[in-house]
């Protein structure tokens, strides 16, 4: 019986590190490469639109007013993106894209110079 005992100990030690040996292989090919640069690309161009903290300039109901506000904040701040939300029955322009609160209320505070009556928006919350 005791060797029974040696014999089970042995042989589960021999099998447990056999399971270390091996090891998990991915082989990236030039595919994969292409296809992981256009996901990125892909979220890079429409990062805009995921559920992030934005910065609201505009609300109404006239587009062409909405448009024209956007054209003069893209003169103001040309490296700051900047999109044109509709929801019932307002056009909302909004403005960058903030990861957290706290980036976002930097800029607010950087904003609210120009345009006084900007506020946060969380669209996740909504």
């Amino acid at each position: 019986m005791k060797y029974f005992f040696l014999f089970a100990f042995i042989f589960s030690i021999k099998f447990s590190s056999a399971q270390t040996d091996t090891q998990n292989r991915f082989i990236v090919t030039d595919k994969v490469n292409k296809l992981l640069e256009e996901r990125y690309q892909c979220s890079v161009n429409n990062k805009i639109k995921t559920k992030n903290y934005h910065i609201q300039i505009y609300n109404g109901y006239n587009l062409n007013k909405a448009k024209s506000v956007k054209n003069e904040f893209l003169n103001k701040f040309p490296d700051i993106p900047v999109v044109i939300e509709w929801e019932n029955p307002e056009f909302k322009v909004w403005v960058g894209i903030y990861e957290n609160k706290l980036s976002a209320d930097r800029a607010l505070m950087h904003l609210k110079k120009a345009y006084p009556n900007a506020f946060i928006v969380n669209p996740k919350k909504r």
